[in-house]
């Protein structure tokens, strides 16, 4: 039977009802309210406010709610997470607001943010006390850890900028570098290196809109200003701990900073795409009884030329042997930690395979060997060790699925927000959320048992 609903006359209605009766007892802001407790809230911040002057404060708590509603459901902006919190009955229950509250004005909480919670390290404290929930049930295996960066574009026009000479940074281990240099000079009868000189400064790009951003660019991607986002996850896809620098600021260069904070859990695999695959990062982890697994890297050159494996390298005669059984021995070892060993020019000169051997006016063939090549190589073997193709192709549903998610579905991908110390919120707020709802999807509404961890840190062991 057709039927007409008369809209107009059940707006009108008057009903008596509670606001928790009008969310469904299965609203996923139910199960987060249920799964954690945000007490912890008030002892971060009650040394930022005034215990008897002064208006009675709006609730931290509250405070620190709305940033996450905005994170759970990918809304854009603050100013529209004010707007749908006005008419949307489970963001009031979440927040403990009734219909007829008035929703803070969307500047609060950014003036609330740089007077009290920016110092405090707020959302730091926040993906730790998640992190530590799923640590102490025993959801997490450390054993394996995936590292991984992205790009996230920064809120600067590409067009606005000045260049600006810059200190170039240090390498990873320098200072150990350069004492194995020393070694290997002296183990060759060469003399010791004179102090270098302090770097050369380069010249880069410094945007007007967001100074602390960098100037990315990656093979196809457009080049923008951006942060890049160093991640570290489980096996499982648990986000471990992170970092954010300067988009212009190479993964082997932002690696250090990120393995202080995943070195306490003590993993056995640390799994990381090319980016990663250097001498020092090789030698760094081994020397820890970490197993590194990289990927295959496709040998660099002009097509159709012989590759370095085209020589024989013999470790006994410290010399490499090339395709037609020539001899390129050992000359010197550079600053930067190559051995070079060069060819004869006067055999050279009448080789078959000179045209596609080394196109330099003398005839001469010149390869180079880091001093930590050693540990290059041993990651070679244990990428052919049985089990650990599969285990670097976990990646994609691990890190990949990690970035994916946030930058899909959790803003990610742009960010509005202004200098690094905001892209560090952001981030550990996201990273916070997707812990939080994984953590509550695996804990609500199915059986769930505790497994005993060998391995349980505290907050401050994670926040270190």
């Amino acid at each position: 039977m057709f039927h007409k609903e008369k809209p107009d006359y059940h707006r009108c209605q008057y009903g008596f009802y509670t606001i928790d009766e009008l969310v469904p007892e299965d609203h996923f802001l139910r199960q987060v309210e249920s799964e954690v407790d945000f007490d912890f809230i008030y002892d971060l911040v009650e040394e930022t406010y005034s215990p008897d002057q002064g208006r009675p404060s709006l609730d931290p708590v509250m405070l620190v709610k709305i940033p996450l509603i905005q994170c759970f459901y990918g809304i854009r902006s603050m100013r529209q997470t004010i707007k749908d919190i006005e008419v949307n009955v489970a963001y009031r229950w979440f927040l403990g607001l009734s219909l007829d509250d008035k929703v803070p004005h969307f500047t609060t909480y950014g003036k609330n943010y740089s007077r009290r919670f920016q110092d405090k390290a707020l959302i730091t404290e926040i993906f730790s006390h998640v992190l530590h929930q799923a640590l102490c049930a025993g959801l997490i295996d450390p054993s394996e850890i995936f590292v991984d960066g992205t790009h996230i574009k920064a809120a600067a026009n590409s067009h606005k900028y000045h260049k600006e000479m810059v200190a170039q940074q240090a390498t990873f281990m320098r200072e150990q570098l350069e004492v194995e240099i020393d070694l290997d000079r002296r183990k060759h009868e060469k003399k010791s290196l004179k102090p270098a000189k302090e770097s050369e400064a380069k010249e880069k790009k410094i945007s007007m809109i967001d100074p602390e951003s960098g100037w990315f660019h990656k093979g196809e991607h457009k080049e923008v200003f951006a942060y890049s986002a160093q991640v570290a996850c489980d096996k499982h896809g648990w986000a471990l701990a992170y970092t954010v620098e300067a988009g212009n600021v190479h993964d082997s260069q932002a690696f250090p900073a990120l393995f202080a904070k995943i070195e306490p859990f003590h993993p056995t695999y640390l799994i990381a795409d090319a980016g990663y695959k250097t001498p020092s990062i090789a030698k760094f982890l081994l020397d820890r009884e970490i197993t590194p697994v990289f990927p295959y890297t496709r040998p660099k050159g002009v097509k159709g030329n012989l590759r370095p494996g085209d020589f024989v390298y013999d470790s006994y005669y410290d010399c490499y042997l090339c395709p037609e059984n020539q001899v390129l021995t050992y000359r010197t070892t550079t600053r930067a930690g190559y051995r070079e060993y060069k060819s004869d020019p006067t055999v050279c000169v009448a080789c078959p395979l000179l045209s596609v051997c080394t196109q330099s006016q003398n005839h001469q063939k010149v390869i180079t060997r880091h001093v930590w090549k050693n540990a290059l190589e041993c990651c070679e073997e244990i990428r052919h060790q049985r089990g650990m193709k599969e285990l670097y192709k976990k990646r994609k549903e691990t890190i990949e699925w990690l970035f994916g998610t946030a930058k899909e579905y959790h803003n990610l991908r742009y960010t509005r927000e202004k200098g690094k110390s905001k892209m560090e919120d952001k981030v550990g707020l996201t990273l916070a959320c997707l812990n939080l709802k994984k953590l509550v999807k695996m804990r609500v509404g199915k059986p769930f048992y505790f497994v005993q961890m060998t391995i349980i840190l505290s907050k401050d062991e994670i926040l270190a």
